[in-house]
């Protein structure tokens, strides 16, 4: 056999031996797939947005990565301490909200913990020796959390779904989650119980007076590479009779949604509000919306108070580390709004809500 044709022999080998292990790896990094009844957002098989709005596929993935890319800066790893220990409980109509980084942020109010979407692993990756790294550690050390009552989780994807700090928590506190369709399969499998699982527009009693509210979000779910859109993706209104509506959006574009969501749930005493991985603007728009975009929905929802979330831990996209921050300030200014209605809190800062 020429040697020439050794070679491309040996080349197609490689190329095939790696294709069928990225399939075995993305096949085993494949959440469950939900199973059940037809909706208005559930073709039987795959979850969609409304509006028939959903994520870029794998084309304008590529066409996204290998663009000429004006991607800002990030700066080296912050290495700063953590924050203080926020306190075992809040009561009565106190509100304190403490960012922990990224989408984690704990809610205490009415003497419940509430934490959502809960990371505090280097990576947000199948593996913790590649993919997105954090850039700041977390704001509070995870052995300072108080006892977890309730965890609210919007989806399945890495940046917001550890398994490792679930496993965790569930061992620890045995809190209540509450996630989309689909999602509790995967967490039963890896040792977490207590799981409700929601639809959009449905509401669970918590305990009496305290109730919690899936409601929509624009985005799309996924682990590995055969579970896209299998499970659902969510946002969350928790009603409190003491201590009034909090709404953690979750990971979301923006959509008319929002104006529904507000008339239906608001006023918002407290919103937690996405702001970064938005450009280029083309490619996420569809699943994250823009920090002019939040302030659109801080708007619609009417919020008393919003915090931003989604931005400064994780590269994800070509914004810069600071250009979350910036923009929102100035779409705040655009809408005469002061900046203390809307806050960008550093990891770790406790505030509390009047």
């Amino acid at each position: 056999m020429p040697i020439i044709v050794k070679v491309l022999l040996g080349i197609l080998i490689i190329i095939a031996l790696t294709a069928l292990v990225g399939a075995l790896l993305g096949y085993l990094f494949s959440a469950p797939s939900y199973r059940g009844p037809v909706t208005d957002h559930f073709d039987g098989k795959q979850f969609n947005n409304y509006n028939g709005i959903n994520a870029k596929g794998f084309r304008e993935v590529i066409t996204w990565m290998l663009s000429d890319r004006e991607k800002k800066p990030w700066g080296a790893f912050h290495d700063v301490p953590p924050g203080p220990a926020p306190p075992k409980r809040v009561d009565g109509r106190d509100l304190r909200v403490t960012f922990v980084n990224h989408s984690t942020v704990l809610l205490q109010f009415d003497g419940l913990n509430v934490l959502t979407d809960p990371v505090w692993y280097d990576r947000t990756s199948p593996v913790q020796w590649a993919g997105p790294k954090r850039n700041r550690p977390p704001g509070i050390r995870f052995d300072d959390l108080p006892k977890i009552d309730i965890i609210l989780l919007s989806h399945n994807h890495w940046d917001h779904l550890d398994i490792e700090t679930f496993r965790n928590l569930c061992r620890r506190d045995e809190p209540k989650v509450y996630c989309p369709l689909g999602v509790r399969a995967f967490l039963e499998q890896k040792g977490c119980r207590n799981v409700s699982e929601m639809d959009w527009s449905q509401t669970l009693t918590y305990r009496p007076g305290t109730a919690i509210h899936c409601v929509p979000a624009q985005h799309f779910s996924g682990r590995g590479l055969f579970d896209r859109n299998a499970t659902l993706w969510c946002g969350f209104v928790i009603d409190s009779q003491v201590a009034g509506k909090l709404y953690f959006v979750g990971d979301t574009g923006y959509g008319s949604f929002f104006k529904a969501t507000g008339e239906k749930y608001g006023p918002m005493r407290l919103s937690l509000v996405p702001i970064g991985a938005f450009r280029p603007e083309w490619f996420m728009a569809p699943i994250h919306c823009s920090p002019a975009e939040a302030v659109k929905i801080h708007q619609e929802v009417r919020s008393q108070q919003s915090v931003a979330i989604h931005y400064g831990t994780f590269p994800l996209a070509d914004d810069g580390e600071d250009e979350p921050i910036l923009q929102l300030r100035n779409a705040l200014s655009a809408n005469q709004l002061p900046d203390s209605v809307f806050r960008a809190l550093p990891e770790g800062q406790g505030q509390m809500i009047p």
